[in-house]
């Protein structure tokens, strides 16, 4: 992850001087058109939906992270990213966050860890936390759809404008910037030769991950828990403030005639925060019924 520092800075650079918008939708439309060929042209319309497994990483303060990650993405409006670790012995979490419609996706459980282990992940609490869960679900779905298809969920509507150029060492970058309902907005940065997906950029809040981990005698106390899940929520810190976030796309790879992204990296105000290596893609897969189900 510390070789994208470099990449970072130099279009933290260029973006700040961009050319000033030229001819608007139209431009950013034949942008598009161009980037939608190099991925697969028609091939690439006909995407309801696309499974990735693989690998992440994620730094969290002074710990680091690492597990098996499932991405599973089905238009118009549903998304599941399904991650397992085992932050200590043989504990294995078992964490689901995504969206159905307008309903929050969000499921966790352990395995193993001995019986006396407790490992609970703390949700947002409280109706505008789980308002704003909501809206991040849904503008992270679209800036996946617009990354990896170059194209928007019809549940939520996107404009596109031409954003200029952007210069760094190693080549240029033709800017997007798209724009929707609310207060969504992400740059998307097109590589000038192939005309694929380089980067996203956007404001955002940095994500949190709170971890529970007890030690109990005996079999657990309904009514500990209760309280220690009461102690734990009125610990988390405040919701952060706004900060830059930009996600990186490389190791493009054909998956039936549909060029794909293999490794997405993840930096916030410039420091590398997380990395997802796929090791496989499933185009328009059949989904379980229950795949996308609240639990």
């Amino acid at each position: 992850m510390q070789s994208l520092i470099t990449s970072i800075a130099a279009f933290a650079i260029t973006v700040a001087s961009l050319a000033a918008h030229l001819s608007g939708d139209a431009k950013a439309e034949e942008l598009l058109a161009q980037a939608r060929a190099a991925l697969g042209g028609e091939k690439v319309t006909t995407v309801q939906g696309l499974s990735a497994s693989g690998t992440y990483r994620r730094e969290v303060g002074d710990r680091q992270f690492t597990g098996e990650l499932t991405l599973d993405l089905q238009l118009p409006d549903k998304m599941l990213r399904t991650e397992t670790m085992n932050p200590m012995g043989d504990a294995t979490i078992t964490m689901e966050q995504g969206l159905n419609g307008d309903r929050v996706l969000r499921h966790s459980s352990t395995t193993g860890g001995g019986p006396n282990m407790i490992i609970r992940m703390q949700p947002p609490t409280g109706a505008e936390a789980e308002a704003q869960a909501l809206r991040n679900a849904r503008a992270e779905l679209a800036r996946l759809m617009i990354a990896l298809l170059l194209t928007s969920p019809s549940s939520m509507p996107i404009e596109f404008a031409y954003g200029g150029e952007a210069e760094a060492e190693d080549g240029k970058a033709q800017v997007i910037d798209a724009k929707g309902p609310g207060n969504f907005g992400v740059r998307l940065f097109l590589d000038k030769s192939t005309h694929r997906p380089l980067m996203t950029s956007y404001k955002g809040v940095a994500p949190r991950m709170v971890v529970q981990t007890q030690q109990v005698q005996g079999p657990p106390d309904p009514e500990h828990l209760k309280k220690a899940e009461q102690a734990a929520a009125a610990t988390q810190p405040p919701p952060g403030q706004l900060v830059d976030i930009q996600m990186f796309f490389d190791e493009y790879r054909q998956v039936d005639g549909i060029w794909l992204p293999h490794h997405i990296s993840r930096s916030i105000d410039g420091k590398p925060s997380e990395e997802w290596t796929f090791k496989t893609f499933r185009i328009n897969p059949t989904f379980k019924a229950d795949t996308f189900a609240v639990k």
